[in-house]
């Protein structure tokens, strides 16, 4: 589904869809509240079909690790799948992806080494303790 036509509208939708209340999205959207408004924009068809759609491609970022993110991001940017701005967009993202990956990972093998150290420190602390 594209993005709703009505820029208010997209705006509720997609405060909705991150978890706004009804009256927090609607006065974020640009609206007066009051008089239930905000519900009856929520049961709209195409702001209801929208939000569902805004929930379900946030799910399926959630669920999906950073190797399927990067895997993501390469088929776009390989297979050209998307227009030649989607594309660069692609390249950019993906080039950040590889960034906070590479990142993360050297964070996580300090920790690992931390941890380690820490192992030991205790297993030598508690052998002296047993002489």
């Amino acid at each position: 589904m594209p993005i709703l036509s009505n820029p208010r509208h997209e705006a509720f939708a997609r405060a909705r869809a991150k978890g706004a209340r009804l009256e927090d999205a609607y006065e974020d959207a640009g609206f007066t509240s009051g008089h239930c408004h905000a519900s009856r924009m929520a049961r709209l068809g195409v702001v209801a079909d929208r939000i569902a759609e805004l929930r379900e491609q946030t799910a399926c970022v959630d669920d999906a690790g950073p190797g399927a993110l990067i895997a993501a991001l390469l088929d776009l940017a390989r297979n050209g799948r998307a227009g030649r701005g989607d594309a660069r967009e692609a390249r950019l993202a993906l080039l950040d992806a590889f960034r906070l990956r590479m990142e993360w990972s050297n964070d996580r093998q300090k920790e690992r080494a931390e941890d380690r150290e820490r192992v030991l420190q205790e297993i030598t602390a508690s052998e002296i303790s047993d002489i």
